[in-house]
């Protein structure tokens, strides 16, 4: 399980924040493996609206292993949302989200299914809506976050490692055997080629691309706030990124209750 995580964080095409992808890789690197995991909250109800959380960094098909870390399935989002939506009782769905974003593979399907949704979708945000996490939240109807919430950074990466000085100063060579001319492109132990580089820039330039249309088929965002930074509060409704500001939950709720 440990394996998977590690190659997603080295090799996938990541939409998070930076600092959060390093503290990620950080806390895989010294966790002791001793914890019981993290129980992400459950789906809520309440005068009608369904909340569905989402919380911590997002992915497709994670493991028990990935969860312990606090991530969120796009899987366990779409069926929460689909549930929501099938209910009866339900009248509008909530996306109360604190997360700095994920990884590409899993999102534009989810991002399909939250735009087919019937009822009323609302996003909502009293701490970060960032990367893919902000991809998810500008599909809703609305985009709501408190004054000192941060939503934004559209923009995707991959962050390779590179061990070859490393290999070096400790005196170790790697005698790889390979068929295939661009099979060991991406191999940590050697230095990247300035092809696979324009590779790999093509394909983030690509889903940049895509990240930004997505944002547009619901909203009219500025190509200028969409360049990787984060805004908050009223910075964000400047930006185009969100539709108002509002204290907590319960007045997002509250605000819905009247949908």
């Amino acid at each position: 399980m440990t394996a998977k995580l590690t190659h997603k964080l080295n090799n996938d095409v990541w939409a998070i924040l930076p600092d959060y992808h390093r503290a990620l890789a950080t806390q895989l690197d010294e966790h002791d493996y001793s914890g019981n995991g993290y129980d992400l909250p459950l789906p809520e109800e309440e005068s009608g609206v369904a909340i569905i959380h989402i919380h911590g960094a997002v992915g497709k098909m994670l493991t028990d292993y990935e969860r312990m870390f606090g991530m969120t399935d796009y899987d366990d989002i779409a069926e929460q949302v689909a549930d929501a939506d099938a209910n009866p009782n339900i009248n509008s769905i909530l996306l109360h989200i604190d997360s700095p974003g994920g990884t590409i593979t899993g999102l534009p399907e989810l991002a399909a299914k939250l735009r087919n949704v019937s009822k009323p979708l609302v996003a909502y945000t009293e701490g970060t809506a960032a990367s893919a996490a902000y991809w998810v939240a500008s599909q809703a109807d609305s985009v709501l976050l408190s004054e000192s919430a941060e939503v934004g950074s559209v923009g995707v990466y991959v962050a390779l490692l590179d061990q070859t000085e490393y290999l070096r100063q400790m005196g170790l060579k790697v005698n790889a055997v390979s068929a295939g001319e661009n099979k060991l492109d991406y191999a940590d132990f050697k230095p990247l080629s300035e092809e696979a580089r324009e590779r790999l820039q093509a394909n983030v330039n690509k889903w940049h691309e895509r990240f930004k249309a997505e944002i547009n088929n619901k909203r009219t965002v500025p190509q200028s706030s969409m360049t990787g930074q984060t805004y908050e509060g009223m910075e964000a409704v400047e930006a185009g990124l969100a539709d108002g500001v509002v204290n907590d939950l319960n007045e997002v709720i509250g605000l819905m209750a009247n949908l």
